[in-house]
């Protein structure tokens, strides 16, 4: 990211000419922009068509009868409907080329039944109707040929005009494909924009899912102890015991507190987080010392070498271990010992935190909260299970599971 004192200012925008209050008032600034309308276009069009056909009728050198100048504009005139009815278009023109062939008078009017082609071929239309026009462009192909091509040139005519009416033919193809091509390319960057939305909020939902397990963790854990802590500092009578219970219950406030200001230092983006390394199965004596300093006798046990699990397997355990031991201060009641065991397989980490406090169901330990969904979340990133309960006849039980070899994609 560039430095705020090396950011380069932006451009200064480029002056562009303004209309005046007259020429808006005026309609001369909003004229090109109505002419650019499918309709008026058309329009535009079928008028062009017709004054250049009688143009040509009369005006040429070959300048031909007067009745050739209402056949031109009759056929100029379903074009001002080409776009919105291009079947209708091309059959209305075809009829009246049929009708000028039946009556023997030549005129330039046919060009308006290339246009109504061209047309035709490039909209959406049915195959059988496609087949249709080109039936009806080589048959009027051959009828011109047939009464107006001198006999010597047919062959020659009759091969330029086939060009010609393919050639409109082609174009028309052309145009509707490269319109079906644009539009999937817009299609496709929609989706992949939309999916690219969608990927970063599944990415947001979840790094805020990470933090709120971590802040939950971190949070509940050092609050439940110290306030154990401060609960035992009031019942003792003897000044140096509660003065050493005070003493502990600051120093887990002081770490709660560093992990809350890292954690937060990460969420700023103008600000360089210290990296530290996450709590692993190496720190669950650290852990279990600070919880027996909370009053409860906590046993740990430990099979196989946990220096060969991931880093990420690792912090998971923790947590779960964590979040179990946090619970036992804050639910369980008259709780004697709390065994904490971890069996390190060849594929997958077993932990287990059984307490023997209290009936469960005395202190509404039984609901479902953050803690216990956490846990679950925790060991679903490792394809296993995180499952909680009663135990018999007292105390609770956390029972999880975690596959570590091969690892599952936490994607």
């Amino acid at each position: 990211m560039t430095p705020a004192s090396a950011t380069v200012p932006p451009a200064a925008p480029v002056a562009r000419p303004t209309r005046t209050p007259d020429a808006r008032r005026s309609g001369f600034g909003r004229l090109p922009q109505a002419l650019r309308t499918p309709q008026v276009m058309d329009v535009g069009i079928a008028v062009a068509v017709g004054a250049a056909t009688v143009l040509m009728d009369t005006q040429g050198p070959d300048a031909r009868v007067s009745a050739a100048v209402w056949w031109d504009l009759a056929l100029a005139a379903p074009l001002i409907v080409r776009r919105r009815y291009p079947t209708v278009c091309l059959a209305l023109v075809s009829v009246l080329c049929f009708g000028q062939w039946l009556q023997d008078v030549r005129a330039s009017g046919p060009l308006a039944f290339l246009i109504a082609l061209y047309t035709f071929s490039s909209s959406e239309v049915r195959r059988a109707t496609m087949a249709a026009a080109v039936v009806v462009a080589g048959l009027g192909v051959a009828l011109v040929m047939i009464r107006w091509a001198p006999s010597s040139q047919r062959p020659l005519h009759t091969l330029m005009f086939t060009a010609v009416v393919a050639a409109a033919w082609i174009a028309g193809v052309y145009a509707r494909t490269r319109r079906a091509y644009l539009r999937a390319t817009l299609e496709r960057a929609e989706t992949a924009e939309r999916d690219r939305d969608r990927q970063a909020q599944i990415a947001i939902a979840a790094d805020r899912a990470q933090m709120a397990r971590e802040m939950h963790d971190v949070i509940a854990h050092s609050l439940s102890v110290m306030i154990t802590l401060n609960d035992a500092a009031a019942a003792v009578a003897s000044p140096e015991a509660m003065r050493t219970t005070v003493v502990q219950a600051s120093d887990v406030g002081r770490q709660a507190l560093s992990e809350m200001h890292r954690m937060l230092r990460v969420l700023r983006e103008d600000a360089q987080a210290d990296l530290f390394p996450q709590p692993g199965l190496a720190q669950l004596g650290d852990l279990v010392a600070m919880v027996r300093d909370a009053g409860l006798d906590v046993r740990l046990s430990i099979t196989g070498d946990v220096r060969v699990l991931p880093a990420t397997a690792q912090l998971a355990a923790y947590r779960i271990v964590q979040e179990s031991l946090t619970n036992v201060l804050k639910h369980a009641r008259s709780v004697q010992h709390v065994d904490v065991a971890l069996t390190v397989g060849e594929d997958e980490l077993r932990v287990q935190i059984e307490d023997d406090g209290a009936r469960i169901d005395e202190h509404g330990r039984g609901r479902m909260g953050h803690g216990l969904q956490g846990m679950s979340e925790r060991a679903a990133l490792f394809g296993g299970t995180a499952v909680a309960g009663p135990s018999a006849p007292r105390g609770w039980t956390v029972r999880a599971v975690l596959h570590t070899d091969p690892m599952p994609d936490p994607q």
